[in-house]
Parts: structure tokens; sequence; C-alpha cells
């Protein structure tokens, strides 16, 4: 085999690789953005646990062609980088579309081509509504306080059987002095 067949293989090995460690994959134009903002942007993804790989469309598509993506061909054409999220899909969501907002105020959407995400294929609406998720933390703390509500109401109204005993027996003897 020919050194660049090797080379080549090599990284759909490695795009494969990244694919199976990330929990999204986010198909994103970068085109319009200079060499100093994009290495500032791979640096703030990689500190959330993420990774920006500008590579050949060709080998992308190699690499996901035993998934969804491979019916969506059209997000392999022109400038594309793969941004990989390996542990919150929503903070890295939130950041590239925070980037296309910059790039296209009036048409965001414009720069995501589309997503990878649990073995299917998300629309470049989808990501936005990913991105729109509240933190990790809020989404807890709610599921908590519904989980708790019940157990809460429960205890207040067992703590309201004695006192309207309480209160009632204090009508009485109220009524009986009087």
């Amino acid at each position: 085999m020919r050194k660049s067949w090797q080379v080549k293989a090599e990284l759909i090995n490695s795009y494969r690789d990244r694919l199976q460690r990330a929990q999204l994959v986010i198909f994103f134009n970068y085109s319009g953005i200079d060499a100093y903002p994009l290495t500032q942007l791979r640096a703030e993804l990689k500190a959330m646990d993420g990774e920006l790989v500008v590579g050949k469309n060709t080998l992308f598509y190699r690499a996901f062609m035993d998934t969804a993506v491979a019916d969506h061909r059209d997000v392999l054409v022109g400038p594309t980088a793969l941004v990989f999220a390996y542990k919150d899909p929503v903070v890295i969501a939130k950041k590239i579309f925070e980037v296309s907002k910059e790039l296209n105020k009036e048409n965001p959407l414009a720069k995501i081509k589309g997503g990878f995400m649990g073995g299917r294929f998300l629309r470049p609406q989808e990501v936005q509504a990913l991105a729109e998720l509240p933190p990790r933390e809020v989404l807890l703390s709610k599921l908590m306080g519904t989980l708790q509500a019940p157990l809460m109401n429960f205890i207040l109204a067992l703590k309201a059987m004695p006192q309207k005993l309480v209160l009632t027996l204090k009508a009485i003897e109220e009524k009986k002095k009087s």
C-alpha cells in the first residue's frame, strides 16, 4: 500500500475513534473565521472537553459511512469542521451556536450544517434547540424539585393534621369559657 493511502487510513481511523468517544458531533462551516479566532475557539473547546477538527470532507465521509450521516452527504460539502463534544454536549453546542451568531446575526444557523448524536443525524434546528437548553445544574435542580414536591406535600399534610386538631380544641375551649 502506498504511503499516502496509509496516512489517509490512519486519519479515517482517528476520526472514527473520536466519533466513538464523542457524545455529540457538530458539522460547522468555518469559512469567514480567521486563523487566530479559530485557534482561540479550538482552545476554548478543548477546555470544555471538546475538539475542533478541520480535514478533508471525503475522509470525514468515510469515517461516517456506517452512521446516519451517510444519508446526509450534503453536510460534508464546502468548508467543514467537525466539533466533537466528549463530556457535556450542551456546553459545546452553546459555544458553537454563540460563535455562529457572532458570524451571522440574522441567520446563525447558516454556519451550522447539522449534528450527530446518539446514532442519529440532527438538523441545524435541533442543534440550536440543544444549545438553548438550560445548564445541567439547572436541569438537575428542577428534577430534584419535581421529585421532592410530592414528599414535601405529604409531610406538610401530616404536619397540618395535629395543628388543625389543636386549633379545633382551642376553639372548643374558648367557646365553653364564654
